[in-house]
């Protein structure tokens, strides 16, 4: 496959975002190709997870866009690390307009695959953006997060108010969230070692995200949702709950839900041979959507 580092724009921020755009093998100008915007977990940057998934993707035949959000990787914006759910869905929006511009994508067979935090993002994207035409998320970890496991990475939301206050006049420093410690074995064991580091990535989000987060209801969201839609979770992961209550919010019938025996959460970022197994689902879906 033939890969290149791209450019384009969050129209809403205007920010630019660094991407990763993969064209399949024997490309064929003449030809329109079906796409996938594929993103990651939360604060991840485009080398991690999301290109697991890309890759297998475009050697299927898509053409695939990964990219770094606003605030994070090597793209714009300002502060640094911030995790804002309305930035991560206009993020894809932007994704899906570089898509529309290029010649060969059939603007008709556009789909979103979402990982962790961005499977739930994805999803709203899924009821929001029109011109995404099918949705598969990977383990969505978001549904109602003040209600979630990853709450108990956030600070008293008076003491983090103060912080920005403080910070926007100029009187007060960066505070900021450790969202993946070190202590959290699952997740250490794969940002932390030869499986998921990178450069470009840090375990610090901006403290003040969490004002944001804790008011993401995506259940409620996923009320609206029209489009077919695929969720893979894992048997032993700490989302799946997350991830059953963004499906079972679904109203239509045109849904799938399938879970990987054995495999917990962070297993399905990039393990043999659980990632593999939700491509038996991944495939025939996109097939029969795209």
């Amino acid at each position: 496959m033939d890969t290149q580092k791209v450019v384009f724009t969050n129209k809403a921020l205007n920010t630019r975002l660094a991407g990763l755009l993969r064209i399949p093998d024997g490309f064929d100008l003449s030809k329109n190709y079906p796409a996938v915007v594929v993103t990651g977990p939360m604060l991840s940057v485009k080398e991690q997870a999301q290109s697991v998934y890309a890759k297998r993707l475009t050697q299927a035949g898509y053409v695939t866009l990964v990219f770094d959000g606003t605030y994070f990787g090597e793209s714009e914006g300002l502060p640094r690390g911030q995790e804002l759910p309305d930035v991560k869905e206009s993020d894809i929006e932007g994704a899906v307009d570089y898509l529309t511009s290029l010649p060969y994508v059939d603007n008709n067979k556009i789909g979103g695959l979402g990982i962790c935090g961005s499977g739930s993002y994805m999803s709203v994207a899924g009821v929001k953006e029109p011109r995404l035409k099918a949705i598969v998320a990977i383990v969505p970890a978001i549904s109602d997060i003040s209600t979630s496991a990853m709450a108990g990475f956030f600070k008293p939301e008076e003491e983090v108010k103060a912080a920005k206050e403080a910070y926007e006049k100029g009187e007060g420093g960066m505070m900021y969230l450790n969202f993946m410690p070190r202590a959290f074995d699952e997740g250490a064991a794969y940002y932390y070692t030869s499986r998921g580091t990178h450069p470009g990535w840090s375990n610090q989000v901006v403290a003040w995200s969490q004002l944001e987060l804790v008011k993401y209801n995506v259940t409620n969201i996923m009320k609206d949702m029209k489009k077919p839609y695929c969720v893979i979770t894992a048997e032993k992961a700490w989302s799946k709950s997350a991830s059953e209550e963004v499906f079972n919010a679904v109203p239509h019938d045109n849904k799938e839900l399938h879970i990987i025996p054995e495999a917990s959460h962070f297993d399905m970022y990039d393990l043999a041979p659980f990632v593999s197994e939700a491509f038996e689902y991944i495939l025939p879906f996109f097939g029969k959507s795209l």
